[in-house]
């Protein structure tokens, strides 16, 4: 097997599952949907590709610093009905929302595959992106590089070997680790089965907005003691590729 690394951090991140309507949600972690998202946009795939090339990428995510969790109170005015029609009177066509997102949180999620020369066609991808990458948001823009310094695919490496044996960077030299660092998982064959494993609803089947659907998964959390990784050094803005 091998795995493709990919970092997310940026001042705003938003990965709903759950949202309806006027409340728009967000999960502690990237969700798989989201993650196929950007793989898809920096690949050039539109919505309507076909997303079984990715069914057999086994994904995970460690959580190298967790954020905080922040909602705005959005208005919107003038929004037109079902029918396409505005009423003259502004107030009667205002609509509020809650959005929530994740301030200042930094992820790894880790692509699992034994197929290497996809692998490698997503780091290409992630390098030179054919359409713009955010996280979770149009307006969530990452504040580093999807790709990491070097190399971002481990040869003869699983999951859970590249998640445990990345260094921890910092964005700051005065930054610290968390005492544990979790891991969210999908189980692997070789993964212990568990009584109740986390669920969620986020398998993307397809992105046509107008019929978007997605699949259920199983998924395992469990903590990594931060002595357990090796810290790296301060991640600078850029590197060369």
């Amino acid at each position: 097997m091998h795995t493709l690394l990919m970092l997310l951090a940026g001042p705003m991140q938003s990965w709903g599952h759950r949202s309806r309507f006027d409340d728009r949600d967000t999960g502690l972690e990237p969700t798989r949907s989201g993650v196929i998202g950007i793989v898809c946009a920096a690949m050039g795939i539109p919505r309507d590709g076909d997303l079984s090339r990715f069914d057999h990428l086994r994904m995970g995510v460690r959580i190298d610093a967790p954020g905080s969790p922040r909602v705005d109170y959005h208005t919107a005015m003038r929004v037109a009905r079902a029918d396409g029609t505005l009423d003259r009177d502004d107030t009667k066509n205002t609509v509020t929302s809650h959005r929530h997102y994740l301030s200042d949180a930094r992820f790894i999620v880790g692509l699992e595959s034994d197929d290497l020369h996809l692998l490698r066609e997503i780091e290409a991808a992630l390098r030179s992106p054919r359409w713009a990458l955010f996280l979770g948001r149009r307006s969530f823009v990452p504040s580093l590089p999807l790709h990491l310094p070097g190399s971002s695919v481990r040869e003869n490496t699983t999951l859970e070997e590249a998640l445990e044996s990345l260094p921890w960077h910092r964005l700051q030299a005065k930054e610290r680790p968390p005492d544990y660092l979790r891991l969210v998982l999908e189980p692997g064959p070789d993964t212990p089965e568990v009584e109740a494993p986390t669920v969620r609803n986020d398998w993307p089947v397809s992105f046509v907005s107008a019929r978007r659907r997605f699949s259920l998964r199983n998924l395992i959390v469990r903590d990594l003691p931060a002595e357990c990784v090796p810290e790296g050094e301060v991640l600078p803005c850029s590197y060369p590729d």
